[in-house]
């Protein structure tokens, strides 16, 4: 198999893993070089590598700079020299040059679901639309099928590894059982979180989960309300909302909680 192949199909296995990586190519070259043009390397956030842009010093200076990629969620191209007579290069002889461009390749997204009523299924659509991983969790068997989880709150935090989720949106239909899953999510999930709520049940459900000793600054990180302020009524609009803060979470880091919006709540 050719080298480049099979680091394509490695990145495919990656992609499909939902594991990020940064995929490394010699964009072009310029006199005596090791890596011919085309040369690809995979970098994953550990060091580890698959492929080769061509070895030695090089290559050592390209992982450095694919992990550096990865921790930024950044595309560069870095021009290196392969002469030590010059001043900046590498410690090598070949004399050439070469340009390596990184492209950072984010995971896929894969949103935890929690309440399968109206807006939950028009989140579930939009996410295949967006080829997103998704799972649904509702405690109700007539909103379960055999691809999601019918459980309740403690049983599913107690049991199920969250390691496997980027985000996680909360649109049940009672709000206590919101309550236990956002007090959950709080304490264990570190990735981004969203609930469907007015202003007033924010407020509630905020003021229980102080009272059970969880920081206002530990809660500040909830967008509450989730989603983009486009003033979405319809579940399907709500749905926009949300995928729309989500996207930004995934492409920019940190989304900024909507200030004073608020999400219908329809089912």
């Amino acid at each position: 198999m050719e080298p480049s192949l099979r680091v394509m199909r490695q990145a495919t296995a990656l992609v499909a893993a939902g594991t990020p990586f940064a995929l490394c190519t010699v964009a072009s070259v310029k006199g005596s070089v090791p890596g011919k043009l085309g040369a690809k390397m995979i970098v994953l956030a550990d060091g580890t590598t698959v492929g080769t842009v061509g070895g030695a010093g090089l290559e050592e200076k390209v992982k450095a700079l694919g992990r550096q990629c990865l921790a930024d969620r950044t595309n560069r191209t870095v021009r290196f020299d392969l002469a030590c007579f010059r001043p900046g290069g590498l410690d090598s002889l070949c004399g050439g040059s070469v340009e390596i461009f990184v492209e950072y390749a984010a995971a896929r997204p894969h949103v935890l679901v929690c309440g399968g009523g109206h807006v939950g299924l028009e989140v579930a659509r939009l996410c295949d639309q967006l080829e997103y991983a998704y799972s649904v969790l509702d405690d109700r068997p007539d909103y379960a099928s055999a691809e999601r989880f019918v459980a309740g709150p403690e049983a599913f935090f107690r049991d199920e590894r969250l390691d496997a989720y980027s985000h996680v949106v909360l649109l049940g239909y009672s709000y206590r059982i919101d309550t236990e899953i956002l007090f959950q999510c709080v304490r264990r999930f570190p990735g981004w979180i969203g609930v469907i709520a007015s202003r007033t049940k924010r407020k509630q459900m905020f003021v229980r989960l102080e009272a059970r000793g969880i920081a206002a600054d530990e809660l500040a990180r909830v967008e509450a309300p989730a989603g983009v302020a486009i003033g979405s009524e319809s579940p399907a609009e709500c749905a926009v909302s949300i995928l729309a803060s989500i996207i930004r979470d995934h492409r920019q880091g940190s989304a900024s909680v909507c200030p004073d919006a608020v999400v219908a709540g329809a089912r």
